[in-house]
């Protein structure tokens, strides 16, 4: 038999992966611990129409630090294939977006992000945000955007074309920062790091997912799995949950 397999209580799978244990911070984890209402809808015709709308996304760390939203239409949609979809209405008053407990991350402090996610625009698509304008974001195809206490920081990933983000794409990518004080931040695409690094150590809080500040830059596509690491990983931790998520969901490893 081979060898066993068993989940951590952070919800990512221990043995050949890693366990981040108390250091990962946050982890919304696809097709798990989602909690859905149906809502029906009368359209000015009298035709009705019905969707799953996603109420809580629980936290997979040992936080419990759960996404939630309980305006019907500012949900999410709990899509068929278990991620969950968020619609920007163009930044109007219906777009979609989830709050949770605000976190910090340090000034000088190393981290990891991750999000799996399949863009339907990805121009200004803030993921994860606070208050205060701190944000990471899909800026455009070809730039990833990170905004700190210490300034915005864009980082940009056309180095061949293999390391954008388009839409329509199941994708992996991470933010990963380094060094303390220096702040070397190295964004990867399933895998792939861009061709040059970039510096912000400057602190943050996040409490929003799917907009920036629930006001604007809202997101628009499906996320799957999303998480932040607030701990020094090294690159062989890194590349293990890169592993996991790259074959979880079926993606193609670029490096």
């Amino acid at each position: 038999m081979g060898r066993a397999r068993y989940k951590t209580h952070g919800g990512i799978p221990n043995g050949s992966t890693l366990n981040f244990g108390s250091n990962l911070q946050i982890y919304y984890r696809w097709n798990e611990g989602i909690t859905s209402e149906s809502i029906t809808t009368t359209q000015e015709d009298d035709s009705t129409s019905t969707t799953t709308n996603v109420t809580t996304w629980a936290d997979q760390s040992s936080n419990a630090n759960n996404a939630v939203q309980t305006t019907d239409e500012k949900e999410p949609l709990l899509a068929s294939d278990g991620s969950v979809d968020f619609f920007h209405d163009a930044d109007g008053d219906n777009a979609d977006y989830m709050d949770f407990t605000s976190f910090r991350v340090n000034a000088n402090e190393d981290f990891l992000s991750f999000i799996v996610a399949d863009l339907r625009d990805g121009t200004t698509c803030t993921y994860l945000s606070d208050s205060g304008g701190e944000i990471l974001e899909f800026n455009t195809l070809n730039k990833h955007k990170f905004k700190s206490s210490g300034g915005n920081t864009d980082v940009l990933i056309n180095d061949d074309g293999g390391f954008q983000t388009p839409n329509g794409e199941k994708f992996l990518v991470m933010l990963h920062r380094t060094n303390g004080s220096t702040g070397t931040i190295i964004v990867y695409k399933n895998g792939k790091p861009a061709d040059s690094s970039v510096t912000n150590a400057g602190g943050f809080d996040l409490k929003n997912l799917g907009s920036k500040n629930d006001a604007s830059n809202f997101f628009d596509g499906k996320m799957y799995d999303v998480g932040i690491v607030h701990a020094t990983v090294s690159d062989e931790y890194r590349k293990r949950l890169e592993d996991h998520l790259i074959c979880k969901h079926g993606l193609e490893r670029l490096a």
